[in-house]
């Protein structure tokens, strides 16, 4: 697909995903099942074949951990040592719905940027006659989104340009307290470019032309979804913690009042 057709593919998401998808549930995959929420993923399509785009890693203690392998195959590129640019888009659309007894606290987004940028040295003694060059940049957004119109209640998001390394990113939505359906919104970008380098190489009685290669590549690794969880405390748990303030602050007075009458005495 190319990177046209993905950006409307992307600007279509985002509109969708504002509306919280009602009119088009039909295109939901099947839920994925945790031990305390559903989600339902907005799949991508290529031909006839939808594509998971969450793998369930862990789910305990209220700690759910999803592998996001659509993400990564998407988003990791290189530019194969020859002159040419390419860039993909990446959006994610997850509704949530939390189990009865539970609510969502939080949620992280993390992962791992590798990128390389390269470029061949010149000949000693050679003119230049077109520099080469290597570049290479991605973004990434996590956000929560709820309500009619997609309001944004939690996220961050993250861009980087011309990596030549590693870089770990975490972005977090935290201090929550979420019991009704929301929607997680996943997107990202990512591009390199590479150009050769030509080069004239000038001896006593010749002269050659020589292109050198140049290279960038742009990789996710181990691109991870956590949401956190909690239980909702029972109404009757409630009333016992407050009966058991209450009785804390009446001993506290009564001894506070015997100290002062043991006193005045």
């Amino acid at each position: 697909m190319s990177l046209i057709r993905k950006q409307l593919c992307f600007l279509t998401v985002m509109l969708a995903a504002a509306s919280m998808h009602t009119a088009h549930a039909q295109l939901t995959m099947e839920p994925l099942q945790t031990s305390n929420f559903l989600m339902t993923e907005y799949p991508e399509y290529y031909g006839n074949t939808q594509v998971q785009k969450v793998t369930l890693l862990s789910d305990a203690g209220g700690v759910t951990k999803l592998g996001m392998t659509s993400l990564a195959s998407s988003l990791s590129m290189d530019t194969g040592g020859g002159s040419m640019s390419n860039g993909d888009l990446y959006t994610g659309v997850f509704d949530i719905s939390v189990r009865n007894g539970y609510r969502v606290t939080g949620f992280s987004f993390a992962a791992t940027l590798v990128g390389v940028l390269q470029v061949a040295e010149a000949p000693a003694g050679a003119s230049m006659v077109k520099p080469g060059n290597a570049s290479n940049s991605g973004s990434m957004e996590a956000s929560a989104l709820t309500g009619p119109n997609g309001q944004r209640i939690a996220g961050e998001k993250y861009r980087q340009e011309n990596l030549d390394g590693t870089q770990d990113i975490l972005l977090q939505g935290l201090g929550l307290s979420l019991t009704d359906p929301f929607t997680m919104f996943i997107s990202g970008s990512s591009y390199v470019s590479a150009q050769l380098g030509e080069y004239r190489v000038n001896g006593h009685d010749y002269s050659y032309d020589v292109s050198l290669p140049a290279y960038a590549s742009y990789r996710f690794v181990n691109p991870t979804l956590t949401i956190f969880t909690s239980p909702v405390p029972e109404p009757g748990t409630y009333a016992m913690l407050l009966a058991g303030l209450a009785l804390c602050g009446a001993v506290g007075w009564r001894r506070r009042n015997g100290a002062r009458s043991s006193a005045a005495a």
